[in-house]
């Protein structure tokens, strides 16, 4: 059996057995195309078959995309990730944030990851508002000083970074940098076109709160950072509309596969560059393996991504969760189990979309499943 049939074989096996509805699966591997499948449909009540083409909103797999726009920018010399936020963004010395350096607000360790409360819809949708309230907060703990996963907040983080370095805003240095280069502007979207265009290959979320199930109290940071009233709405016009580089892109898995492929190839595909050696390095040092405040486990992070490796599971053995086990490999996973990364070990870029949301154990799940059979297939 060739690769892109044994990845179908197991993709249609979990759509059949129910773990999955619609999925997507796409790898590149020494900068060529290895495999693109999908199975399944379109969401919980659309009938239509998932295509190559169909739009999965893939939640925090957005944050690599807009963590790789702040490298590159750092790469050309337009901002250096060592220096504060503040010399960008001056409004963001408020309250005690002056110090915070652009790797460490990127990497989590800013402590700004609580949401207005109680919830609601314009907190997502009103960007203008979303960058001024980030500039004003008040952190939670000394910046710096600890980690705590801006599950929502960290777009406006890199928005307000991003426009006060380059005077543009991060949606569009996102399509001119990275979607147009890679041929991928009708594939790659954070926030999708208002005009209709691509509506007829939306997916639908079957929507689960992440959290949901487990024993963590209504006054936890998790859920300051991820209000359960916010879960409810991400299948809606206006969220998906929305510009919010934390949480909302709506990719193909062949996408996040071509845009990681690059990376895992040195920076560089068909041609274009994406990024220099030295930004690629950069792309995959360690900047935070502290236990996250919001997530409560250790989590290794470079600035913007997190990485591969070891980690404990519920019972104290030591698992890798869908990166896999090397700790160079790199990118960034989304609520419900989406995930794009790059392992450049493997010369591997993935891609992984899907539209029933599900929050395995560590070491378990529909994800890692397909992960691992990719990994064993590049033997």
């Amino acid at each position: 059996m060739d690769v892109s049939a044994a990845v179908q074989e197991l993709i249609d096996r979990q759509v059949g057995e129910g773990h999955q509805i619609g999925v997507q699966v796409a790898a590149y591997r020494s900068g060529e195309p290895w495999f693109d499948v999908a199975a399944g449909l379109m969401g919980p009540e659309d009938a239509r078959a998932v295509e190559a083409d169909s739009l999965f909103l893939s939640f925090s797999s957005t944050k690599g995309i807009a963590a790789l726009a702040v490298h590159q920018l750092a790469d050309q010399g337009v901002l250096d990730l060592d220096a504060p936020v503040a010399h960008y963004w001056p409004e963001f010395t408020a309250n005690g944030k002056g110090s915070l350096t652009v790797a460490e607000a990127i990497s989590h360790q800013g402590g700004l990851h609580a949401m207005p409360e109680p919830f609601a819809p314009e907190h997502i949708t009103d960007w203008e508002a979303g960058v001024a309230r980030t500039a004003a907060a008040m952190p939670a703990y000394e910046p710096g000083t600890a980690t705590g996963y801006h599950a929502v907040t960290f777009g406006w983080i890199v928005g307000g970074i991003v426009a006060g370095a380059t005077g543009r805003h991060v949606q569009h240095v996102i399509h001119d940098n990275i979607a147009r280069p890679l041929g991928l502007e009708d594939e790659l979207f954070v926030g999708i076109p208002a005009n209709g265009d691509v509506d007829d290959r939306l997916t639908t979320l079957e929507l689960l709160a992440a959290g949901d199930g487990l024993p963590i109290p209504d006054d936890a940071d998790f859920y300051k950072a991820m209000p359960k009233a916010m879960w409810p709405y991400f299948n809606t016009m206006p969220f998906r509309t929305a510009c919010l580089p934390s949480g909302n892109g709506h990719f193909t898995a062949r996408a996040l596969a071509r845009m990681y492929g690059a990376l895992a190839n040195g920076g560089e595909i068909d041609d274009v560059r994406l990024i220099s050696p030295a930004g690629l390095e950069r792309i995959g040092r360690l900047e935070t393996d502290r236990v996250d405040r919001v997530l409560g486990v250790p989590l290794r992070k470079s600035a913007g991504f997190f990485l591969g490796g070891l980690g404990l599971d519920l019972k104290g053995n030591m698992v890798h969760g869908p990166m896999g086990p090397s700790e160079a490999a790199f990118g960034h996973p989304g609520a419900g189990g989406s995930i794009g990364f790059a392992d450049p070990t493997l010369g591997l870029g993935v891609g992984v979309t899907l539209n029933k949301m599900q929050y395995p154990m560590p070491g378990e799940g529909v994800t890692l499943e397909i992960c691992d059979l990719i990994r064993e297939l590049t033997a």
